[in-house]
C-alpha cells in the first residue's frame, strides 16, 4: 500500500489515518464526510474542513485557514495573513504590511514606510523623509533640506 503525506496539520493527519490503523478517507464529494482523498493518474488531493492539498503534472498546491502555496511550471507562490511572495520567469516579489520588493528584467524595487529604492536600465533612485538622490547616465543629483546639488 502506497502512502501519500502532504505537507500540512489536515492534510498530514488525513495521509497517515490508514497507518494507525483507522479505514481510510473516503473519496472527495461524499456528503456528510468530514476528510476526504482521491488519487489517480491525473494527481491526487485531500481535504479537510477548511483545508486541503493538491498535487498533479501541472503543479501543486495546499490551503489552510488565511494560507496558501503553489507551484508549477510558471512560478510559485505563498500567502499569509498580511503578507505574500511570488517568483516566476518574469521576476519575484514579496510584501509584508507597509513594505515590499520586486525584481524582474526591467529592474528592482524596495519600499518601506516613508522610504524607498529602485533601479533600472536608465539609472538608480533612493528617497528617505527629506532625502533623494538619483543616478543614470545623464548624471546625478541629491537634495536634503535646503540644499541640492547635481553632477553631469
Amino acid at each position: 500500500m502506497t502512502q501519500i503525506l502532504f505537507a500540512g496539520a489536515g492534510a498530514t493527519a488525513i495521509a497517515l489515518a490508514p497507518l494507525a490503523g483507522a479505514n481510510p478517507p473516503p473519496p472527495c464529494g461524499v456528503e456528510g464526510t468530514p476528510a476526504c482523498a482521491v488519487a489517480g493518474p491525473d494527481g491526487a488531493a485531500a481535504g479537510a474542513p477548511g483545508t486541503g492539498a493538491t498535487a498533479g503534472p501541472d503543479g501543486a498546491s495546499a490551503v489552510a485557514p488565511g494560507t496558501g502555496a503553489t507551484a508549477g511550471p510558471d512560478g510559485a507562490g505563498v500567502t499569509v495573513p498580511g503578507a505574500g511572495a511570488q517568483a516566476g520567469p518574469d521576476g519575484a516579489g514579496a510584501v509584508v504590511p507597509g513594505a515590499g520588493a520586486q525584481a524582474g528584467p526591467g529592474g528592482t524595487e524596495a519600499t518601506v514606510p516613508g522610504a524607498g529604492a529602485a533601479t533600472s536600465p536608465g539609472g538608480a533612485s533612493a528617497y528617505v523623509p527629506g532625502g533623494s538622490a538619483n543616478a543614470g547616465p545623464g548624471g546625478a543629483s541629491f537634495c536634503v533640506p535646503n540644499f541640492c546639488a547635481n553632477a553631469g
